[in-house]
């Protein structure tokens, strides 16, 4: 799977690791999830195409992106990581599990604690309001305030 150039995300979708590693990206970047993934690429790359193939769907997004973690980890840990031909998308997390994770722990996650990953855990919000959902956002006073120096100017 490693040295793979194209990875089976349908039963005749393949793609490359250049879209792979796109999804990837744009998942953890844009915390995105697959389904967004999906209208993202349909609305930007497959318009523009003028083909007749069909739009990628959700479940080919999280098929390249459960693929390519996979391809990643095991590259991370110098790992050349062959799998059995045909498993569905559960039998290959659970193969890769097997064969990268010992003990119940995948060595390239151990240890990582970047402030982007990990947050201190709240029980409750800091600030709950009752009357104003939009004020959680702060839409409110932005609204207010452009709305109070337009009645000054006229």
């Amino acid at each position: 799977m490693n040295s793979a150039k194209y990875l089976k995300i349908g039963q005749s979708v393949w793609v490359d690791q250049i879209f792979s590693g796109a999804v990837v990206n744009g998942i953890y970047s844009f915390h995105a999830s697959s389904s967004a993934f999906a209208e993202f690429w349909n609305d930007t790359f497959w318009y523009t195409q003028k083909t007749q193939s069909k739009k990628i769907t959700r479940r080919q997004v999280w098929h390249a992106f459960v693929q390519e973690s996979i391809r990643s980890v095991a590259h991370a840990s110098r790992y050349i990581l062959e799998v059995k031909d045909g498993l569905s998308i559960e039998g290959l997390v659970k193969s890769a599990y097997d064969i990268l994770g010992e003990n119940g722990v995948i060595r390239s996650a151990e240890n990582h604690f970047c402030l982007e990953c990990t947050h201190e855990f709240k029980q409750t919000a800091e600030m709950i309001t009752v009357d104003d959902p939009a004020a959680v956002i702060g839409i409110d006073e932005i609204v207010m305030y452009q709305f109070s120096l337009e009645r000054m100017h006229t």
